[in-house]
């Protein structure tokens, strides 16, 4: 018997099927529709993150450019430091004391004192120079810029709430404020004729509002940058060749250092035992182990016993060209392990432009005479143990007195004492009328005493055609200059300016050096900084007690046979270049 399919049972399935399909279709359609809204959600939240870092992006570049304005205007005319006379009466400073008298400040970042304080601040408040609203006021001294403009107004005209307009969507403005973080005082120029700096520095911070062309700020942010001066001294280091420094032989050829502001080299003790011969490095309570650099602009050799304790430091464009490169080139030759320190690269350093002070008759062609023998005092001859003092009878005063007094010449028999000055007239040690003498001899304990000025700025000059002697001393009381020009030789058992308890620094004898051989051998030893630009320089040769305690600056350096040399720190502020305002810090804030 069949069986009757009913319309009502087809038609019921098939509801069913579309029912299904519909679902199907509202959740594909729920889909896309969730699909579509999260692209149109993440393509609007890049767009806004994008705009965003953009704005961010035009306030970080204006908070920089308020970086490099705020630089400019430190190295403009509108700023000026504190000047070093003035550094005690406004900041909390130490002095370094004699012979310079240079300032540090004791705190980091630097505070008023009350004489500095003209805001009511406090007078251990930190100096600053304040442009951003709500950071507090300014405090610093009341002093003038080279237009008679207070630094301080100066400062906030330049660089509180400065406007940068573009066009209309291209608008913001940005302020600066600065915090003292250091200041000191630094030498200029080449000794003696040095000039006192303030190398103050700055923690600048630049806030940035962007404005977008909007009716208010859109975005900020914040730059701080560490700005300075870079010092670089002349004599920064133990030695330096405008062409080569080579260092060869025995384990006595080395460098160190010392604070001759403490007392001599290694100790009392070890003064007067003349202990600054032999090897570097002692258990001395006064040598540093480091700061007693060796360069040149060509290159650097250092033997395996050699020790440098300090940098090697290698410039450029040496003195003489490709002669002043080996086989092996320009550069750093030998072993690491000699230098204390680094192999680093520096700078060009360049002969200084001198020639000794030039009291020569007209007719010289290079500021000497063109007849030295007809021209300068008879020759001195100092017998054993005698002792010749310079000017004579010179008594404690300065300026000494402007005449040689009559007399017997020390050692000459002579009833007659020589004009000193060559340009005759008035002769008064200066630079300009040095005191020229003739030593063509010294006996064995014999001593020259030279009686130099009351300070480092004030030197006695003395000049001498040679320099060439195997005995005796060449001592100094006060600061003294010595210009030799054809003949600088030091051998036996003589010693200029003797390390002594009571006499501890180079800085006391200056040796401008115009010729082309200089040389120390033996036991010769010296205490003194040595500048020889043309010269071709020897220390070595055969002794056990020789030294060299100071700095030597020369053509080419040979170091050889045992001959120490102790730097003193203190030559850092002998004299040095200074530059402009220079970053040496950067940071972004986070607002």
């Amino acid at each position: 018997m069949r069986r009757r399919v009913t319309q009502r049972s087809r038609c019921w399935h098939g509801s069913a099927d579309r029912g299904v399909s519909l679902i199907l279709v509202m959740l594909s359609m729920l889909v896309l529709s969730v699909l579509a809204a999260t692209i149109v959600f993440t393509a609007r939240s890049e767009t806004l993150a994008s705009y965003n870092f953009k704005l961010d992006t035009q306030a970080d570049y204006l908070a920089k450019a308020g970086i490099q304005q705020a630089i400019n205007w430190f190295r403009s005319a509108n700023y000026k430091g504190v000047d070093p006379t003035n550094a005690s009466t406004y900041y909390n400073v130490a002095d370094s004391g004699a012979p310079y008298h240079l300032y540090t400040s004791t705190t980091e970042p630097v505070t008023c004192k009350a004489n500095c304080d003209h805001t009511g601040t406090g007078s251990s408040a930190n100096v600053q120079l304040m442009g951003i609203t709500g950071t507090g006021s300014s405090n610093y001294p009341s002093i003038n810029n080279a237009a008679g403009t207070a630094v301080t107004t100066q400062f906030t005209d330049d660089l509180s709430g400065q406007s940068v307009l573009g066009d209309a969507n291209n608008q913001g403005t940005f302020s600066i404020s600065a915090v003292l973080l250091n200041y000191q005082t630094v030498n200029t120029g080449q000794a003696p004729l040095l000039t006192a700096n303030a190398v103050e520095t700055w923690l600048i911070t630049s806030r940035a509002s962007w404005t977008g062309g909007s009716s208010g700020v859109v975005a900020t942010a914040e730059e701080q940058a560490i700005v300075q001066p870079i010092y670089n001294p002349t004599w920064g280091n133990a030695l330096y060749g405008y062409c080569s420094v080579e260092m060869q032989g025995s384990s006595g050829v080395c460098t160190d250092a010392y604070n001759s502001a403490v007392g001599c080299y290694g100790d009392a003790s070890a003064c007067s035992n003349k202990t600054a011969a032999g090897n570097c490095g002692t258990s001395l309570s006064n040598v540093i182990d480091s700061g007693a650099g060796v360069g040149a602009n060509g290159f650097v050799s250092l033997g395996s016993n050699v020790v440098v304790d300090g940098n090697v430091s290698i410039g450029t464009n040496p003195t003489g060209g490709s002669a002043c490169c080996t086989g092996s080139g320009c550069g750093f030759q030998g072993s690491s392990s000699s230098v204390a320190g680094q192999v680093v690269n520096g700078p060009n350093v360049s002969p200084p432009q001198f020639l000794p002070p030039k009291p020569w008759p007209t007719g010289s062609t290079d500021g000497w005479p063109v007849n030295l023998s007809n021209l300068v005092p008879p020759p001195i001859s100092l017998g054993n143990s005698q002792v010749a003092t310079y000017p004579q009878n010179a008594g404690t005063g300065y300026p000494w007195p402007t005449t040689f007094p009559s007399g017997p010449i020390p050692g000459t028999g002579t009833s007659g004492f020589p004009q000193p000055c060559l340009t005759g007239g008035t002769c008064d040690g200066t630079a300009t009328n040095p005191y020229t003498l003739n030593v063509s001899s010294m006996g064995n304990n014999s001593k020259l005493q030279l009686m130099g000025g009351p300070d480092i700025y004030h030197p006695i000059y003395y000049d001498f055609d040679q320099l060439n002697f195997n005995n005796g001393d060449i001592n100094v009381s006060g600061f003294v200059v010595i210009n030799v020009k054809t003949t600088l030789d030091l051998g036996g058992q003589s010693v200029i300016n003797p390390v002594s308890s009571t006499n501890s620094s180079p800085e006391l004898i200056q040796i401008n050096f115009t010729g082309t051989s200089l040389a120390v051998h033996g036991n010769g030893a010296l205490c003194a900084i040595i500048q020889a630009p043309n010269a071709d320089v020897v220390f070595g040769g055969g002794g056990s007690g020789g030294y060299m305690v100071g700095a030597v600056q020369g053509k080419t350096l040979s170091f050889k046979g045992g001959y120490p040399i102790h730097y003193d720190i203190q030559l850092n502020r002998t004299g040095g270049t200074l530059a402009v305002m220079t970053t040496t810090g950067y940071t972004r804030r986070r607002m």
